[in-house]
Parts: structure tokens; sequence; C-alpha cells
């Protein structure tokens, strides 16, 4: 169904009268029209939202061109730097299998005063420090360039990722596009329909992912307060400890509550859990907002992590494609880290019911 916002437009283009302020007369349009406005201007929506993750990736791409570049560059002159390091570590491995540095210890024991013992003492003291820094640099400038060279095969990776995502999401919306075309010659009412989009794709552009976005960064702001619910004994903790591990439970009114309490944003959103995910809905200026998402286990690098993932964004009853919710996810980060929180903790099983999130958790001492 057409919201109240588009059908109130889809009239007042009919009548040629005021864009926002008429009232809906509509009798005259059959269930099939609207069904059909309806489906064109989700596509119209979808559309819009691919195209900008096109040039989200094209961004993307030239950023992460321009990183490789830099970090190839970074290699080359550690490369100098450790054969440098490498040369100057040669040279004193070489004077203790020439047993260079045995003579000085010799010197050492030959002296025949306390103030030639101190003084010798310390030049020998000098000399092995440099023996030791210098094999130090060796090792470190060698470890240093491995890191470099692991990012750089990582950067690789982003960057091939980057550039396959840009080619299918160019390969979906000219398919998406030619559909759209087709079926807007179709329905014989192409000028309408395509006001109609451009009202509902300017509208999400400037009020609809900007209030996504509010949502989203004050969540991401609400992570920081996450250790008070799991602080045992603390009057916001929601962790039980157990025989060999513990439990964290919390219900969705908690939630709630707790959310609302860190950042008054969330007066206009409820969450709830649900066996399949958990859904946030509200209405804010007329706009009405849902997200659906759920919790899972996953890697950040080789700290293991509880991340949020995307699985529906709705805004005014139109569904946003996948691209929007990925992309949020990239730009606000919603995970937990278990590790940063408490190092001995591992999460073994995350379980959501109806009004409930459990997460069972592991000690590893």
């Amino acid at each position: 169904m057409i919201l109240k916002k588009f059908t109130l437009t889809f009239c007042t283009l009919l009548f040629g009268t005021s864009l926002l302020f008429v009232p809906v007369h509509a009798e005259n349009r059959t269930e099939a029209e609207k069904k059909e406005t309806e489906s064109l201007l989700q596509k119209g929506l979808t559309v819009h939202e691919i195209d900008r993750e096109i040039v989200r990736l094209a961004e993307e791409d030239v950023k992460l061109g321009g990183q490789l570049t830099d970090t190839e560059k970074k290699i080359a002159a550690q490369e100098i730097v450790v054969k440098d390091a490498k040369k100057r570590a040669g040279k004193v491995i070489r004077s203790y299998y020439a047993g260079e540095r045995e003579s000085l210890w010799s010197v050492l024991l030959s002296v025949r005063s306390l103030p030639d013992l101190l003084k010798t003492y310390e030049y020998l003291d000098i000399i092995l420090d440099h023996d030791h820094r210098s094999l130090t640099a060796h090792q470190d400038a060698y470890r240093e360039l491995g890191a470099m060279k692991t990012k750089l095969a990582n950067q690789r990776t982003d960057l091939q990722k980057t550039k396959e995502n840009y080619v299918k999401q160019k390969e979906r919306i000219l398919a998406l596009q030619s559909e759209l075309n087709r079926e807007l010659d179709a329905s014989g009412r192409s000028e309408l329909i395509l006001a109609l989009i451009q009202e509902l794709n300017g509208r999400w552009a400037q009020e609809g992912l900007p209030l996504f976005r509010t949502y989203f960064r004050s969540l991401a702001g609400v992570m920081d307060y996450f250790p008070e619910l799991l602080t045992p004994g603390g009057k916001d903790s929601h962790l039980t400890l157990e025989t060999g591990g513990g439990k964290f439970q919390m219900t969705d009114h908690q939630l709630n509550a707790f959310l609302r309490s860190k950042d008054s944003k969330f007066d206009d959103l409820t969450f709830q859990f649900k066996p399949d995910g958990v859904m946030a809905f509200g209405t804010k200026d007329d706009m009405d907002v849902s997200i659906k998402g759920t919790y899972e286990m996953e890697k950040d690098g080789d700290q293991p992590v509880i991340a949020f993932r995307v699985q529906e964004l709705v805004f005014n009853g139109f569904k946003l494609p996948d691209t929007t919710g990925k992309s949020l996810e990239k730009e606000f980060n919603l995970r937990i880290y278990p590790k940063k929180l408490f190092s001995f903790v591992s999460v073994e099983q995350i379980t959501l019911e109806d009004g409930l999130l459990a997460i069972k958790l592991g000690l590893n001492w």
C-alpha cells in the first residue's frame, strides 16, 4: 500500500494542485494501479540506492588504490632499512665468530686497578649495547617489513573485492533500470510515476537516510556504555556468573530503558527481540522507519566479536536494498568486543527468543 505521504502526492498530481496539502480523493484509482505504483516506487528507490552504492564503491576503489600505492612505497623504503640493518647485524655476528668480542673480555680481566676496571667496563658496555641494538634493529625492521607485506596483501584483497562488487552492482542496476523503464512505459502513467519516484527518492536522501544514520550513530555511541551491563554486581548488570562461565540475559524492555537512559533519540525507537532477529521501529517527523537485524559471531582479525548484521531496512513502507544496510554497517561500528571487556571471556552461544536476548559465556583462564 502506498503510504499517506505518497498517496497525497499522487492525488495532487492528478488534480494539478498542491503537492503537500490537498486531501486524498482517489476513488477513481483501481487497486491494481495502487499496487503497480507502489511496485514502481519501490524499484525506483532501489535503483537510487544501488546507484549511490556504485558511487561509494568507485570512491573506495580510488581510496584503496591510493593506500596500495602508499604501502608499496613504504615497503620499498623498508627493504632498504632491512638491508642496512642486516649488514650491521652481520658485522656484529661475524665479530663474535672471529673472537673479537672475546678479546674485549680479556682486556677487562687484565686491568690492574679499580678505576681502569670501571672505565674498561663502561667501554665494553657501550660496545655490547651497540651490538644488541644492531641485532634488535634488524629483527624489528624485518618484522615491520613482514607486517607491511601482510597489509599490502589485505589491501589487494579488499581492492579486488571492491572491484568485483562494483561490477556486480553495475550489472544489477542496469537490469533493474531496464525493467523499471519497461514497466513505466507499459503503465501509461510514466510522467506521473516518475514524479512520485523523484519525490520519494528526494525525501529519502534529504530526511530518511540522515534519520537512519542518526539512529546508527547513536547505537554506536551507546556501545561505550555496554560494560555497565556486564559488571558483576553492578546496578545495571545483566551478567550472572556460573561454574565454568556465565550468562548474559536482557529483555527488550530492559534494552529500551537502557538505551533511552543514555540517549533521548531512542525515545522514538522501540526494540523487540524475536527468534529470527532484532526489530526496531518508530515514527519521527511523519517518517515511519524499521530496522531488522541479528547478532552473529565473527572475527575481526584474530579477535572474536559479536557483530550486528542488518537484514532489512524499511522507510515509509518501502524496503531499502541490501547495499544500504551494508553501507551503514561499514559507516558505524556496532560490534561488541568481549575480549576488550574481559580478556578471559569467550562467547559460546547467542540466543534470541520472544522478548529476550541470551548470551552464553565461557571462561578462559
